[in-house]
């Protein structure tokens, strides 16, 4: 395995954890992005996507209708989103819908 592999986490362990926990094995999520030698190429690749005029930034994602969860940076921009893990992959694309009054 890879260092730089994401962890997936059942719902049911996620919600079990402590908070100090969950601070633990958030740095340790994070540090993995640095470990992927790819990961620089991906996060332009996807600002390219998406438009320079998003953000980044580091959240668990839910990845399916059980509530398992990932470690993910997200790139939001006004209207979309996309969520990649430490190994590359998107593991979640996000559209926000347009408010009626704009």
């Amino acid at each position: 395995m890879r260092d730089y592999e994401p962890r997936y986490m059942a719902n049911r362990e996620f919600v079990e954890l402590e908070e100090e926990d969950i601070q633990r094995i958030n740095r340790m999520e994070a540090q993995k992005f640095a470990r992927n030698p790819e990961m620089t190429a991906v996060m332009s690749s996807i600002e390219e996507q998406l438009g320079p005029e998003g953000h980044w930034e580091e959240h668990w994602m839910t990845v399916d209708p059980k509530g398992s969860r990932v470690y993910a940076r997200v790139y939001y921009t006004d209207d979309r989103g996309m969520a990649v893990t430490a190994d590359g992959h998107v593991v979640r694309e996000i559209n926000f819908p347009k408010e009626d009054n704009e």
